[in-house]
């Protein structure tokens, strides 16, 4: 596997990351139902975030050759499930939204964009040295696996509801 120089991963992370802030704010705008411009939305704060990280990191790294700590470039916040689901279960938070074709596209586009992005964070975590480095990426590993989840769910659901609800809510079935 060919290594990534710590500079070409900032600059390709940032350049992803700005590529779903700019989609998720795109589609939320397109988004009939208020649940799905709530998950776009979230999404793309999530990406902002990530976004003023990583151009902390470049900072550091352009300035003087250091990288920050981790907690020092991205301030603490409830994860992007807390601030949806409020208590609720993802077919709760989900029920009473119907797909239309666009927003499944959309869906169909975020899951692919979160996965490139997991694999490109991988690839970089793998190929850097710099432990305070290697914490920005195992968080922003942690986060695409966490979206993609969410959004995975909530376009099985849109496909076929009851589905998601055997899923999740485990019905106990009498025979």
């Amino acid at each position: 596997m060919a290594r990534i120089t710590l500079k070409d991963a900032l600059a390709k992370s940032l350049e992803m990351e700005e590529a779903g802030f700019s989609f998720y704010n795109i589609a939320a705008k397109k988004t009939a139902s208020s649940t799905g411009r709530n998950i776009f939305k979230a999404l793309a704060e999530d990406e902002k975030r990530h976004i003023e990280a990583i151009k902390k990191y470049s900072v550091g790294v352009i300035k003087n050759n250091k990288t920050p700590k981790f907690s020092t470039a991205m301030p603490a916040h409830k994860n992007i499930k807390e601030r949806l689901l409020f208590g609720s279960g993802v077919v709760k938070m989900l029920a009473g939204v119907n797909a239309e074709s666009d927003e499944l596209k959309a869906y169909e586009i975020a899951m692919k964009m979160e996965t490139d992005g997991y694999n490109f964070y991988k690839k970089a975590h793998d190929s850097i040295d710099d432990s305070n480095t290697k914490d920005l990426y195992e968080f922003l590993i942690s986060e695409e696996k966490t979206h993609y989840t969410l959004i995975f769910d909530t376009y099985e659901y849109l496909k076929n509801p009851q589905d998601l609800f055997f899923k999740n809510e485990k019905p106990v079935i009498e025979g």
